[in-house]
């Protein structure tokens, strides 16, 4: 019953017996246009102007894909531009060569790995020690069979291998 009356109360005000408002047109206070809208823009005076490039000297321009897919994103780094008041020409320092690649001292023999509980060994020998090496073990610091600075970085028992590192370089030690 309730539902009732409020949908007789709903439909009685939005009933049309009330006046509606007057609303003003507002395109009607505005004067007559004096240019027709269909007609064409006169021709502007563009003699001061680069005119754009047309859709087809941009596509030209700018080819798609890459001649090289495998280049550097990057730019290559320029030289600095000398100082005002040095010679120009003044020839830049080389770049120092790449280290030699490391090699095992010839005093050093790894002889064979074994397992003591989850850790692996290396049985090596530097000069005249011999014993077991693990991983992270750093010669001269922990242990004396292993070169001063060299670390034991990894040992595959499987594989029968040993990978020394000294500073960023490694040798792998094969049995």
């Amino acid at each position: 019953m309730a539902a009732l009356a409020s949908t007789t109360l709903l439909l009685a005000a939005c009933s049309r017996d009330q006046p509606e408002a007057e609303l003003e047109d507002p395109a009607a206070e505005l004067p007559p246009a004096a240019v027709d809208p269909a007609a064409p823009a006169a021709a502007a005076d563009v003699s001061g102007f680069t005119p754009l490039p047309t859709t087809n000297q941009v596509l030209a321009a700018n080819p798609i894909g890459r001649s090289d897919p495998f280049a550097s994103d990057r730019p290559a780094p320029r030289p600095a531009a000398p100082a005002p008041g040095t010679a120009a020409a003044q020839p830049q320092p080389a770049r120092p060569a790449p280290p030699p690649p490391l090699q095992l001292p010839p005093d050093f023999r790894f002889s064979g790995v074994i397992r003591v509980g989850a850790s692996p060994q290396a049985m090596v020998q530097f000069g005249p020690n011999t014993g077991a090496v693990g991983i992270g073990e750093l010669g001269d610091h922990n242990t004396d069979l292993l070169p001063a600075g060299w670390v034991v970085s990894s040992i595959d028992v499987d594989r029968g291998r040993l990978v020394l590192r000294q500073g960023g370089q490694t040798v792998t030690a094969e049995l």
